[in-house]
């Protein structure tokens, strides 16, 4: 059996999220001690104390977002699941978040985005955003500001990705992605000109959007594979695209028009009910199962699933982050006779 240790100052902030119920809590790791900021704008106060390096902790709870992210900091929240078994439920950002120079390996995890993710026109690399919710992101880019080795992992996004089209190694990844109109993105994945990964991921292409916009929309030079890929209506699945390898995806539209791209293995016509447990439509919900039903039936190129669920690392169900999570909880209605007040609490620390 695995055992994992962990330091008081995870015990400090497990205990303040709980105790401070009305109260959203940010808590800075840097250099080995610890600040606690309390209140809405706590994540701003945090952020502005930090260095590169540090660690940001969220509590549950509503949190005003900093004017822009510009330091390579870590910052975790409790989840973006509104069911979350994680006793502390989702973190909330009121707005969308940019992202500009100097930002180089941020990683953004365990957080509700209520808005887009916005990458300035700098040079960025190694930003990670992991199981978040939000709803697009956008990047501005030129030959001079590439966005290089940046990746989306398990995350819900709701209105697409724009990449604008330069920067390398990039990865989308077991995320659940909606093309849809009116954020302006009008695809699920636009502008990528090679070296991108876009591997186990479920891509619904949504009704509001017209015939003429693709899943994909001016991607080159990259891989496509193992995907669950749902439309409504007719469109393009293929749009302005080629010398792509499209593999082992899984569509429910009975012809795929693969253009001037390399297509192998790919499943065509599967009727959408037999697909998911349970699923209906071409939007993201979360009461959603998005298990497949026959898991044995459509093989990835490693031999496992196609959707999110492949691979030797899926999808989390519930999307909790890493760090370890109060399950339950007791306080005692009042103090014994001694003054004290007594406390429990059951952690369950996360294996990835």
């Amino acid at each position: 059996m695995k055992t994992k240790y962990y330091s008081f100052t995870w015990a400090l902030f497990l205990f303040s999220i709980t105790a401070i119920a009305q109260n959203p809590v940010t808590t800075l790791e840097h250099n080995g001690e610890t600040q606690v900021f309390y209140g809405q704008d706590s994540f701003v106060d945090a952020y502005n104390a930090s260095s590169d390096g540090d660690i940001l902790c969220l509590s549950a709870g509503y949190f005003t977002a900093p004017g822009a992210l510009a330091k390579g900091i870590t910052v975790i929240g409790s989840g973006h699941f509104p069911d979350s078994v994680n006793i502390a439920k989702r973190t909330y950002i009121l707005s969308g978040l940019t992202i500009n120079q100097g930002a180089d390996s941020l990683h953004l995890e365990g957080l509700y985005i209520n808005g887009n993710v916005n990458f300035g026109n700098y040079s960025i690399s190694y930003v990670k955003i992991l199981r978040c919710r939000l709803s697009a992101a956008s990047f501005s880019s030129s030959e001079s500001t590439p966005k290089n080795n940046c990746s989306f992992e398990e995350c819900f996004i709701f209105s697409g990705i724009n990449f604008a089209k330069y920067g390398v190694n990039l990865l989308i990844k077991h995320c659940i992605i909606c093309g849809k109109a009116p954020f302006g993105i009008y695809t699920s994945v636009a502008n990528i000109d090679g070296d991108a990964v876009i591997d186990g991921n479920i891509i619904l292409r949504d009704s509001s959007l017209s015939s003429g916009d693709g899943f994909f929309t001016y991607v080159y030079g990259s891989l496509i594979q193992n995907n669950v890929i749902l439309q409504s209506s007719s469109g393009n699945f293929l749009n302005s695209m080629n010398s792509n390898t499209v593999q082992n995806n899984l569509f429910n539209i009975s012809s795929v028009d693969f253009g001037n791209n390399f297509s192998y293995n790919n499943y065509i016509g599967v009727t959408q009910s037999d697909i998911f447990v349970n699923q209906s439509g071409n939007s993201i919900d979360y009461t959603h199962d998005y298990h497949l039903k026959n898991p044995a039936t459509y093989l990835g190129t490693d031999g496992s699933q196609v959707g999110i669920y492949g691979s030797t690392i899926p999808f989390k169900t519930n999307g909790l982050p890493f760090n370890p999570q109060i399950i339950s909880k007791s306080v005692a209605s009042e103090t014994d006779t001694e003054g004290n007040l007594q406390v429990s609490f059951k952690v369950k620390a996360q294996e990835n």
